[in-house]
């Protein structure tokens, strides 16, 4: 039985220590290449949990043949890192299809980012925007039982941000973030026996009772680092490919199953992206924005995860 690892392909041996130490608490050995040849030939070894790739490596046609050659050796997730050249490589890195975890920010945040995806990919805990906030921090919950309640919400989001001391930007930014997911959860995500979107085009204006299968949670929370909103369906419909490809997109409004052009716009909107799947039974979608960091040090471009609940 081969030894399951954790796989770290970069060139630049500083990041390959910054990473070894972060994930060094994760009981799983960790192992280093230099180069995606390197990489390769460690897959032939050992069964890897998580590969961490170089972004700039990872959107070569070299990349993109051991992104393949690691899933098929078992990868839960791949991972790629951006640093300086994130800009310019997050189109190439979306486009590949096949990246379920990007992280974009230097340290500290990557620490953070880091460590919590791995958890989650070892523990297969994967719901509740809590592990993205520090401990104590309370979040408010709604569940919308009507349609109409989306506006009001959406309001309320907001005043509460603001009234905590953070910006109009960010309430702003949260309120925009909380009325595409709220959206998609109650028109884009139901489905029928099937398997078709009955609410898919119904517009949005038009008063729709909500009964406890079809409600949708709302939860929002802020531990002065993060804002985390989080909203979640009962439907689970929503798959990873349709999470890359419309992650992908600037619009992606024909993408149908369950994306609507709301994951595009909400993940241009916040700093961070995460969508906790469990196929059939429910989608949880948070929205992270870093309230640290006036705009004009904002990193241009977000992280994401996409993670998928193993079937027992």
């Amino acid at each position: 039985m081969r030894e399951t690892s954790i796989l770290i392909v970069h060139p630049d041996r500083k990041t390959q220590r910054t990473i070894t130490r972060i994930l060094g608490g994760t009981g799983y050995r960790v192992d280093i290449a230099d180069t995606l040849d390197q990489g390769m030939r460690l897959i032939q070894h050992a069964t890897p949990l998580v590969v961490v790739v170089d972004g700039s490596a990872a959107t070569t046609p070299q990349g993109e043949a051991f992104l393949a050659a690691a899933k098929a050796a078992g990868a839960e997730a791949a991972m790629t890192l951006l640093g300086e050249s994130a800009s310019r490589e997050l189109p190439h890195v979306l486009a590949l299809g096949a990246v379920t975890n990007l992280l974009v920010h230097p340290m500290p945040v990557l620490a953070e980012e880091l460590t919590i995806t791995v958890q989650k990919l070892v523990r297969g805990d994967l719901f509740g925007a809590e592990k993205y906030l520090l401990w104590g921090t309370a979040l408010r919950s709604h569940t919308m039982t009507r349609a109409s309640q989306r506006n009001h919400l959406v309001a309320q989001l907001a005043d509460d941000i603001r009234s905590s001391g953070q910006s109009a930007r960010v309430a702003s930014m949260a309120m925009l973030v909380a009325d595409e997911l709220l959206s998609n959860a109650v028109h884009n995500a139901p489905v029928d026996a099937n398997g078709n979107r009955p609410r898919r085009d119904t517009p949005r204006d038009i008063e729709i009772e909500l009964d406890d299968k079809h409600a949708v949670r709302l939860r929002w929370g802020c531990d002065a680092r993060y804002l985390a909103v989080e909203v979640t369906d009962q439907f689970g419909s929503l798959d990873r490919d349709t999470v890359l490809r419309a992650l992908a997109k600037n619009d992606v409004r024909d993408e149908g199953a369950g994306a609507g052009m709301g994951i595009s716009l909400s993940y241009r909107s916040c700093d961070h992206m995460v969508f906790n799947l469990s196929p059939g039974k429910r989608t949880e979608v948070i929205a992270l924005i870093d309230v640290r960091y006036p705009p004009s040090e904002r990193t241009p471009v977000s992280s994401y995860n996409v993670f998928v609940e193993r079937s027992l």
